[in-house]
């Protein structure tokens, strides 16, 4: 159960952040995506980890947090990128792909140690 919780709680801080770099392309021209991205991704980090909690209250804070960073880099890396990059352009960007990664890693980090739970 607890696998399966944080499987679908990784999909779904991937979906949303994929979806905010995504959608942003059609939108914001140059390199806005990957800052806007970088700004959402650690909101909705703690909003993931927050309903992981719930589901599995007695999960460990850094496995957690590994665990949503390694299946975000790479869902990034084998979905994302090729689908909606058109390539490897986004892995090479530190805005786009490095710093949404270290953000989503310490916000859930963060809210595993300090949130309300």
């Amino acid at each position: 159960m607890a696998l399966v919780a944080l499987i679908v709680c990784a999909l779904v801080l991937w979906a949303a952040c994929g979806g905010v770099y995504a959608m942003g392309r059609d939108v914001w021209p140059s390199e806005m995506p990957e800052a806007v991205r970088l700004s959402a991704a650690p909101a909705i980090a703690v909003a993931v980890t927050l309903a992981h909690e719930i589901v599995v209250p007695d999960f460990g804070v850094l496995a957690r947090a590994a665990a949503f960073a390694a299946l975000v880099a790479a869902l990034d890396a084998f979905a994302l990128a090729p689908l909606v990059d058109g390539g490897r352009a986004l892995l090479r960007s530190a805005v786009g792909f490095w710093l949404p990664l270290a953000a989503i890693f310490v916000a859930t980090a963060l809210t595993g140690l300090y949130g309300p739970m």
